[in-house]
């Protein structure tokens, strides 16, 4: 299924129509739809595609030399034969495509670790032959750490050779329906603060059953796909995953000050400092300030939260609950679902789609367009919401509830606000759960 990619996919269309050669880069966090977009792109392009695995260099370089064989005359292709990946890359420009060929090594990073010095065989095989070439390049990967080392940060063989890079992250909330098309609007906050937003865990949304047995058949079953989804994301990523994974189950568990983290392991705040560093370079984890800091960088308020939505729930459900769910004692999970999946889960859910929703549609809340949006909060207080301008704020609570008191809620958000107005013109809104649901009366 191909959803939500009509500007990567525009952009990757104007690379492929330049007269020169091109080189791009896509990569990013498993299962997030990569080789769905590079599918659809060289659909009706003439193309090689080269999914890398772990398995011996030899067979999927007979693998690659077959493709080639396809673009050569036959009595030339029975006798074609490679001793090497850089051997048959340099052949390519030799084809003479009437078209642009699109030549495309999905997870690229599985052929750097067969062959630790590729990616400077590479950046030879580019500066000779393929710049010059009519070949379009696509090294597609979704190990994020070995992508920077290998093709984007500075240090890397590859660096300053791509004419593009296209990070693919998860789609948005709006998008949901796509692959649910029958979904209503209190399910897909459900799935939206459970399955998360990764194209691969909502195409295994069924929607011919409710919500809570989509949880116990696609995610709490130990046999399902998804069930071990975490497991096999992270153990990609990382070496030491016994420690990473304490920490992220103990901020799924609330602990997201580095402090409560670090007290909930019994280790000192600095020997968090690597870990905390590579998971947010991993994108499982995010840094959060509050969003009126002068200076974020020196801020002693920075809080943590794990980015992807269906991680928190597997850290707080799959991962804490494996002692019963291997034994199929479902029910117990399933009843600690029922009582705090809402206050734990769909209520902090609810802030980022707001968040989100107001970053795209500001005039839905607010009289203005804001160039900040953030959450706040000091040692004593918090808002969900706050966006302003030079000249505006507005603060905004955020309350999956319904028969709110909204002018009680109001009136103490106006309390918490009074040194953060600044002199801007100040606007106040309480957004509840019946205001998403448009149940307001």
């Amino acid at each position: 299924m191909f959803i939500n990619r009509i500007k990567e996919l525009t952009s990757l269309e104007e690379e492929y129509k330049k007269s020169s050669s091109s080189f791009s880069v896509v990569y990013g966090r498993r299962r997030v739809g990569k080789t769905a977009l590079i599918s659809e792109f060289i659909k009706n392009k003439p193309h090689i595609y080269l999914y890398m695995t772990l398995s011996d260099l030899p067979s999927q370089l007979e693998s690659f030399t077959q493709e080639i064989r396809e673009y050569v005359d036959p009595n030339v292709a029975k006798h074609l034969h490679f001793e090497s990946f850089e051997e048959a890359i340099a052949f390519l420009p030799t084809l003479n495509m009437k078209k642009k060929l699109v030549f495309v090594i999905d997870e690229y990073q599985y052929l750097t670790q067969k062959d630790k010095a590729f990616s400077s065989k590479l950046q030879k095989v580019w500066d000779t032959s393929l710049q010059n070439s009519n070949i379009y390049l696509i090294l597609c990967g979704s190990v994020l750490s070995m992508m920077q080392s290998e093709v984007l940060s500075y240090n890397a063989p590859l660096y300053g050779r791509r004419t593009t890079q296209f990070h693919i992250k998860a789609i948005k909330f709006k998008h949901i329906k796509e692959f649910v098309p029958t979904i209503n609007k209190l399910d897909m906050m459900f799935v939206y603060s459970s399955f998360g937003t990764i194209p691969k865990y909502l195409n295994e949304y069924d929607a011919t059953l409710t919500f809570m047995q989509n949880i116990e058949k696609k995610i709490l079953n130990k046999n399902s796909y998804l069930y071990s989804e975490g497991n096999f994301l992270l153990k990609d990523e990382i070496n030491d995953s016994a420690s990473y994974f304490s920490i992220l189950k103990s901020i799924s568990n609330g602990n997201r000050k580095i402090g409560k983290i670090a007290s909930s392991l019994e280790v000192n705040s600095s020997y968090l400092s690597k870990y905390m560093l590579k998971l947010i370079e991993l994108e499982i984890v995010e840094k959060e300030i509050p969003v009126t800091e002068k200076n974020p960088h020196k801020s002693k308020f920075g809080q943590y939260k794990i980015k992807d939505k269906f991680l928190n729930f597997w850290f707080y459900y799959v991962y804490k609950n494996y002692n019963y769910l291997e034994i199929e004692q479902t029910q117990a999970v399933l009843e600690e679902i029922e009582l705090n999946f809402n206050d734990r889960f769909v209520s902090f859910a609810f802030e980022d789609y707001v968040m989100d929703d107001l970053i795209e549609n500001p005039k839905k809340y607010i009289s203005f367009v804001p160039t900040k949006i953030g959450r706040w909060w000091n040692n004593k207080e918090e808002i969900d919401i706050v966006a302003f301008d030079e000249k505006n704020i507005a603060f905004i609570e955020c309350k999956w509830q319904e028969s709110v008191k909204r002018e009680a809620v109001k009136n103490k958000l106006i309390q918490k606000t009074e040194a953060l107005i600044e002199g801007r013109e100040a606007e106040y809104l309480v957004f509840t759960k019946e205001d998403y649901l448009g149940k307001r009366e």
